[in-house]
């Protein structure tokens, strides 16, 4: 085993060292596999294995072997958990670290890095990181790092960024290392890793953060239901609604009588923001008319503002002043014949009088 400042020296010369707090605290969200045997940073493993040190001084527990960080910011902000934003650009790291003691002379063999990236819009994207060599135990191991946004996200890989970062070489990879993966190398990228912190390294690519505009929220209500009294049994309404985003399709009136019962329904089909309709009811009572507006994203709930009570009152009754009649009876005929011979004997006289 080399001294422990060659090996510390091994990851934070290549400007990635990381905090172990972040490390730690990120773990609880991610996941790695399979299930082997760990050692420490001064203990370290007797046989090739990858990342199972779980006290690395800058990288924090190895087994976590994928990390972000934004491509403008330090390498100490690695962290296998981290809130994205469109447009933005990360740098993805694979740590790969054979644990085998120095002194043991163990070289890893077709050493492989490979970068599962996520498929399709989500607003939690999840990266899966593989290392693998013919003659490591396990001959591969995994782990995962997560990336959230508020909005739905894709990741977007930029062709040609990825690279091979050791003490001792940097050079370009192939784009494999997210289709099927790439052979990665201390020295070069040849699949040889020997033992020891110095001779690790690490495998880069950047990504590209494609969000997705977020969609305006449709708003739709009735917002008023007014009613004229044209007559006893006729009654005028006028609905009125609002709508953002989204578009009225139809009006439904209903009418329900004192029990409950539907007693007329009426359906005006237009976008417009309002629409008219007219209640005829004969039946003597108290009627509930209500009005549900459907939209292109929803339909509205009866509501006490689109509601109103109308009634239908009784005919009222015809009433007005009895005329008598003239009384016709024997003693009014009687009377009446007395009258006219008295007046015919006044004329007589007058008459006799003016002639003489």
């Amino acid at each position: 085993m080399r001294v422990f400042s060659k090996r510390l020296a091994g990851i934070v010369g290549l400007g990635f060292a990381t905090s172990v707090t972040v490390a730690t605290v990120a773990s609880a969200a991610v996941t790695f596999g399979p299930s082997r045997p760990t050692f420490t940073w001064a203990k370290p493993a007797t046989f090739i294995t990858f990342n199972s040190i779980t006290d690395n001084p800058t990288w924090g527990d190895e087994r976590f072997l994928v990390k972000a960080r934004d491509v403008n910011a330090a390498p100490s902000t690695l962290s296998t958990k981290m809130s994205v934003t469109d447009n933005q650009e990360l740098l993805v790291a694979v740590y790969f670290h054979n644990n085998a003691a120095a002194n043991l002379n163990l070289v890893a063999k077709n050493t492989k890095v490979k970068v599962d990236l996520p498929s399709g819009s989500a607003t939690n994207q999840e990266l899966k990181a593989f290392i693998s060599a013919d003659n490591a135990t396990p001959q591969s191991v995994f782990s995962t790092m997560d990336l959230t946004s508020g909005n739905p996200f894709t990741l977007q890989f930029i062709p040609g960024s990825a690279q091979l970062k050791t003490n001792f070489v940097t050079t370009s990879l192939n784009d494999n290392i997210v289709n099927g993966g790439v052979l990665v190398g201390t020295h070069s990228p040849n699949g040889d890793v020997p033992g020891c912190g110095e001779f690790s390294g690490f495998a880069t690519f950047r990504v590209k953060v494609k969000a997705e505009k977020p969609q305006p929220q449709p708003k739709f209500a009735c917002e008023a239901l007014d009613v004229t009294k044209v007559s006893r049994t006729r009654f005028d309404f006028t609905a009125k609604a609002s709508a953002t985003n989204a578009t009225v399709q139809s009006y439904v009136l209903t009418a329900k009588d004192a029990n409950g019962n539907v007693v007329d329904t009426q359906t005006v089909n237009t976008s417009a923001l309002s629409a008219n309709f007219t209640f005829n009811q004969e039946k003597v009572g108290t009627y509930t008319v209500s009005v549900v507006i459907n939209t292109d994203k929803g339909s509205t709930t009866v509501s006490e503002v689109c509601s109103k009570q109308v009634t239908v009152e009784a005919q009222p009754v015809v009433s007005g002043k009895v005329t008598e009649l003239p009384n016709a009876g024997p003693g009014a005929v009687v009377g009446l014949f007395a009258g006219a011979s008295a007046l015919a004997g006044v004329g007589h006289y007058v008459f006799r009088r003016f002639v003489a």
